[in-house]
């Protein structure tokens, strides 16, 4: 029996890491052998680290191709071991070079020798690299570490839809909150771009304000824990008006789902809160907070629908955004169908041609 190890940051509540090992794991009974292979994930407990006794090493969903994750590939690399690279991207903070379409692009990485020669090490005997989005096949790029074989997989966290269909009942009961438009806010301790999370805060709730004196409803979310205190003082600069909801309760990614299912549209800090919303066929706009969003966005083709929470002009553009892919639903979703085919066709390779 084969011994696969699944590597994520998971066992820590944090719903986007706990969901992608979700998916893995559900593909995994779909797809492998009980008597044939045995998934680990490599939870707190769980002795991960000494990858020697595993066959197969997954590099899982998340932002996993930074230094420490891939030292601990490149060493079961080194022991000839199986390497997959399932959905993993790269996520940083990075200042603005300019491009030459007028596209915000990060820097060049600066990286060591060691970690650039393990990288393309990992890369290039993977038997499978999917990676999550353009910026990361442009990061593994611009370190000489890009493999012929490397695929633009999607996130992980898109198979929601396709291994796990919200029943169409449980969506119609939610239909009511029309003219609703979920904000999901929280924390990332100010490692965001601009460095300032009070600002992108005020200029939130300068946006939410419009909104509601243009008739719409706002409902309130959170997806971790800690977002509670950032969720509160929004909600409490917002002036505690009836027609905003209040929900720092964290849920499962099912329930987050069905309660999004009936939202005109979304605005979105966490990655993962926006891909509960394309999860829901719901339009949002992504406060680009770090490489990951930016990531996440070019590779649906939505780069329109993002906001850098360094711009100077967020509460204005947020505004204009969030209506405009209200109006733009239809076409919106056709992007979100696109690339959740795309997900589950490149992320199912490595099952159906049994490389684990």
């Amino acid at each position: 029996m084969r011994k696969v190890l699944y590597l994520g940051w998971i066992g820590f509540n944090n719903l986007g890491d706990e969901w992608m090992w979700q998916m893995f794991k559900a593909l995994s009974e779909a797809h492998l052998k009980d008597d044939e292979h045995q998934v680990i994930p490599s939870l707190p407990h769980v002795e991960w680290k000494n990858v020697s006794q595993y066959d197969t090493i997954v590099l899982g969903g998340g932002s996993l191709i930074i230094p420490g994750y891939v030292d601990l590939v490149y060493e079961a690399l080194e022991l000839r071991r199986t390497i997959i690279v399932w959905g993993s991207g790269h996520d940083r903070l990075h200042q603005w070079a300019p491009s030459p379409d007028g596209q915000l692009m990060p820097e060049p990485a600066n990286e060591s020798a060691d970690y650039r020669m393990k990288l393309k090490a990992v890369m290039d005997n993977s038997a499978y690299c999917g990676v999550r989005g353009p910026w990361t096949r442009a990061y593994v790029e611009s370190l000489g570490a890009l493999p012929q074989h490397l695929t633009i997989s999607g996130d992980s966290a898109m198979l929601m839809n396709a291994l796990n269909p919200i029943p169409a009942q449980q969506v119609e009961a939610i239909q009511d909150q029309q003219r609703t438009i979920g904000i999901n806010w929280g924390t990332s301790y100010n490692r965001i771009y601009g460095g300032n999370e009070e600002q992108v805060e005020d200029a939130l709730a300068e946006t939410g304000r419009s909104l509601l004196k243009l008739g719409y409803k706002l409902h309130l979310y959170s997806v971790w824990g800690p977002d509670k205190e950032a969720l509160t003082r929004l909600y409490h600069k917002l002036g505690l008006n009836e027609n905003v909801t209040f929900d720092p309760k964290v849920y499962a990614a099912a329930e987050y789902v069905q309660m999004l299912s009936g939202f005109e549209a979304t605005i979105n800090l966490k990655l993962h809160a926006s891909l509960l919303s394309a999860a829901a066929n719901v339009p949002f706009v992504c406060i680009g907070y770090r490489f990951k969003s930016f990531d996440l966005m070019h590779g649906l083709d939505l780069s329109d629908w993002i906001i850098s929470s360094d711009d100077p002009q967020s509460a204005n553009k947020l505004l204009e955004k969030v209506q405009a892919a209200a109006t733009c639903r239809e076409s919106y979703i056709s992007k979100l169908e696109q690339g959740r085919e795309t997900a589950y066709q490149s992320l199912v390779t490595p099952f159906r041609e049994r490389l684990f």
